[in-house]
């Protein structure tokens, strides 16, 4: 028997550790998400072990964000629905729009989901090889997102309600928010 051969027979016979409940020894990150709501005093909504709403003041509005822990990928996915809708014959503006926000995130994307006549900010963070959450990375993810909105939410309203064009919406958005920071 070589030594390759030697060496799997005696892994066969080991206790082989299942994936699954490793990923379940972990703990759900979403608690870190529920103890940072608590912690600063936002309004939250445990809908699932694997899902967690959470309300963000903004400027402009209030942001719904929907965050979903995906065990399979190992990942939090972030969802931020705009409270907006794209009138008939606007999505071209509000697609060329998004790609002007898009050009200027570190992290995370603008989406005009058709089907629903939506617009989303979405972003991911991996937790791949049982990575544990930390408050600093909720936090930042909670963040990003709420910099995003606060950018493309004024945006997507002066193309939507005010007729501009995508490059004078988000010029006028960034200077409304430079105005209030």
């Amino acid at each position: 028997m070589s030594f390759v051969e030697d060496i799997i027979a005696k892994s066969a016979s080991l206790p082989s550790a299942n994936l699954a409940a490793a990923r379940s020894v972990r703990g759900n990150p979403l608690d870190v998400f529920e103890r940072l709501s608590v912690a600063d005093h936002l309004d939250f909504e445990r809908v699932s072990a694997n899902e967690i709403h959470i309300a963000l003041s903004g400027l402009w509005c209030e942001h719904d964000v929907s965050l979903v822990w995906n065990n399979e990928a190992q990942q939090v996915e972030l969802y931020l629905l705009f409270d907006s809708r794209a009138p008939g014959g606007r999505s071209d503006d509000i697609c060329r729009l998004l790609t002007l926000l898009n050009e200027r995130l570190s992290s995370g994307h603008f989406d005009f989901w058709n089907t629903h006549n939506s617009l989303v900010y979405r972003s991911t963070l991996s937790l791949a090889g049982g990575a544990k959450l930390t408050i600093e990375q909720a936090m930042a993810l909670l963040a990003g997102a709420l910099e995003a909105a606060e950018r493309g939410y004024p945006a997507c309203q002066y193309v939507v309600w005010a007729g501009k064009t995508p490059e004078d919406a988000l010029d006028t958005a960034l200077l409304d928010l430079a105005s209030h920071g």
